[in-house]
């Protein structure tokens, strides 16, 4: 959630990245905080519209941060609000407070073809070039990107600054998520009672062995042969403009997948960046055809 806005001028916003909030280990190149500008936009040009404000949306009117590089102090947008009688309220809008990421195993029946279809036409909305694709079971290839998806989140699990950069943003009990407002809420019984003692050291990675890092995987491992379809986005190149329409393409999906009774978890760790991810990052893009230079599997 690494957005700061500057409200100084009535009428407009502008948009930065909080750049105490990037994350460095698992997102070197920012490509997601970019996608995270995104689905700010998007839900801010949905909420405008309900109050019968056009956003007009400037996207770096500083210029784009150099590709590959951390966000500098330039502005990722600059909005404009006007009043504007014919504009017409989005019903995704209706979704908002119902989205959520699911962090459980799903249920054993697959999407219909019109929700599905759906969350495509929604995507492209927001980034008409956007290529999006679906693969449901019995797909020969489930269990392929089942095999990628599990690689990648062992990988990050294990490599030591990875998972502390993860542990740095939990929030553990009910104190901390309220505190906070942030991060990567855990509420479960056994982390609350470890954190209690002091037993849940944040600081310290666990080893490839540990209990902590085995039963995450199990757990994992349960809730990805659970998964009945995979749903990716590809665009053709990857600008940080590109990579922020599509943060807005990927919010807009979900909002259309609430509305049909689906829920989403991002598979994003096969598509970082960092070196021990590389192998999973070349599967996946060449098993979803992104094998041209340039194209990005911006979001699975």
């Amino acid at each position: 959630q690494s957005w700061l806005v500057d409200l100084r001028t009535p009428g407009e916003m502008h948009l930065y990245c909080d750049r105490a909030r990037l994350l460095p280990a698992t997102d070197p190149h920012a490509r997601q905080i970019m996608m995270s500008q995104g689905t700010f936009l998007e839900l801010l040009d949905l909420a405008a519209r309900q109050l019968g404000l056009r956003a007009d949306i400037t996207l770096f009117p500083q210029g784009a941060f150099d590709p590959g590089q951390r966000p500098d102090n330039g502005q990722t947008a600059h909005i404009r609000f006007v009043a504007d009688a014919t504009l017409q309220p989005d019903p995704l809008f209706g979704q908002v407070l119902l989205r959520h990421t699911n962090r459980n195993p799903y249920e054993a029946r697959l999407p219909e073809a019109a929700a599905l279809q759906a969350i495509a036409q929604a995507a492209a909305v927001a980034l008409p070039t956007l290529k999006t694709g679906f693969t449901v079971e019995p797909d020969a290839s489930m269990a392929t990107q089942r095999a990628i998806a599990q690689e990648a989140w062992r990988i990050e699990l294990v490599t030591p600054r990875t998972i502390l950069e993860s542990y740095q943003w939990l929030r553990v009990g009910p104190a901390e998520i309220a505190q906070h407002r942030d991060g990567i809420s855990v509420n479960a019984p056994l982390p609350r009672a470890l954190a209690a003692v002091g037993l849940f050291d944040r600081h310290s990675a666990p080893g490839p062995e540990d209990a902590a890092t085995t039963s995450q995987l199990k757990d994992f491992a349960t809730k990805i042969a659970a998964t009945r379809a995979f749903f990716w986005m590809v665009t053709a190149d990857n600008t940080r403009t590109t990579q922020v329409q599509a943060g807005r393409a990927y919010v807009r999906a979900q909002l259309a997948a609430t509305a049909h009774g689906l829920s989403m978890h991002p598979l994003q760790q096969a598509l970082q960046e960092y070196p021990e991810q590389a192998q999973p990052y070349a599967d996946i893009h060449r098993l979803l055809g992104a094998t041209q230079p340039g194209h990005t599997v911006q979001m699975w």
